[in-house]
C-alpha cells in the first residue's frame, strides 16, 4: 500500500535526501510530549526528538497542528508524512500504519477523574478524546462514553457536569494536576491500558522513510541523546 501524495525518497549511504519538505502532523494540548507554548511554538520532548531526527536523517521538515483523531487517518491519505505525540503502539493501530521503534515509554495505569462520590466506569458516563487508546478501551470494556475531538471539550464536560467521569493521560500532568486541584475533581478510579510504547507513523510502504526515522533514533539511542531529552522533559 502506498499513501496518496506520498513522498518519493532516494537513500544514499546513510542519509536519506527528499525531493520535497517532510509535513509531521501533531496535536499540541500535552505536555511534556507537545503543547503550543506562549510564543506560538510546538514545543516539547517530541518536538526535540523530531528536530534531532530530521537533522541526522538531512530532512526538510514542516510541522501541522491537527486534532488527534485526524492523525493517523491523515498520515494514511498523505496529508501528513510523520505523526507523532504522544501516539501508543497498538495492535490496532499497526494495522493501519507503520510505526518507528518506540522511543518512550508509557505507564500502563489510566485514571478516570472526576467529583469525589462520582459512579464507578461501569456505571458512569465517561468523556474522552476520539482517536485514543483510552477510547478504544472504553469501547472494548463496552463503558457508556461521550467522545470529544479535543481534551479540552472533554475536561470542559466534566466541568460543566455534562458527563460524570473523564479518561485520559492525565496523571503525569501539572496542567491536569492544576484543573482537578482548582476545580473539587480528584483521580478517581484507574485501569490499566497496555500498549508498546511511544513511536512516530508513517503510511504502510514507506519503508525508506520509516528505515530513515529508525536509523536516526537508533543513533540517538547509542549516543545517549534520548535519554537526555528524557531526563530533561520527564524528570
Amino acid at each position: 500500500m502506498s499513501c496518496a501524495g506520498a513522498i518519493a525518497y532516494a537513500v544514499t549511504g546513510l542519509v536519506l535526501a527528499a525531493s520535497e519538505p517532510v509535513v509531521i502532523g501533531t496535536d499540541a494540548p500535552f505536555p511534556a510530549y507537545t503543547y503550543v507554548d506562549e510564543a506560538g511554538v510546538i514545543t516539547g520532548f517530541e518536538r526535540d526528538v523530531m528536530d534531532q531526527v530530521c537533522s541526522r536523517a538531512a530532512l526538510t521538515c514542516t510541522w501541522e497542528l491537527a486534532n488527534f483523531d485526524q492523525l493517523i487517518p491523515g498520515v494514511m491519505t498523505g496529508r501528513f508524512d510523520v505523526v507523532l505525540g504522544g501516539i501508543a503502539v497498538t495492535e490496532e493501530r499497526r494495522a493501519m500504519v507503520d510505526f518507528t521503534d518506540p522511543y518512550h515509554g508509557t505507564d500502563p495505569n489510566e485514571w478516570y477523574i472526576g467529583r469525589p462520590g462520582a459512579k464507578a466506569p461501569a456505571e458512569a458516563l465517561v468523556a474522552v478524546q476520539s482517536g485514543t487508546v483510552q477510547e478504544a478501551h472504553l469501547r472494548q470494556m463496552g463503558y457508556r462514553h461521550v467522545s470529544f475531538p479535543t481534551e479540552p471539550q472533554v475536561l470542559e464536560s466534566l466541568l460543566e457536569g455534562q458527563v460524570d467521569l473523564a479518561l485520559g493521560p492525565f496523571e503525569t500532568r501539572q496542567d491536569i494536576n492544576d484543573f482537578v486541584a482548582v476545580n473539587g475533581f480528584d483521580y478517581l478510579y484507574s485501569e490499566v491500558i497496555l500498549d508498546d510504547g511511544v513511536g512516530m507513523a508513517v503510511c504502510k510502504g514507506n519503508s525508506s522513510l520509516l528505515g530513515s526515522l529508525n536509523m536516526a533514533l537508533d543513533a540517538m539511542r547509542r549516543d545517549g541523546t534520548l535519554a537526555s531529552l528524557e531526563n530533561r522533559w520527564f524528570e
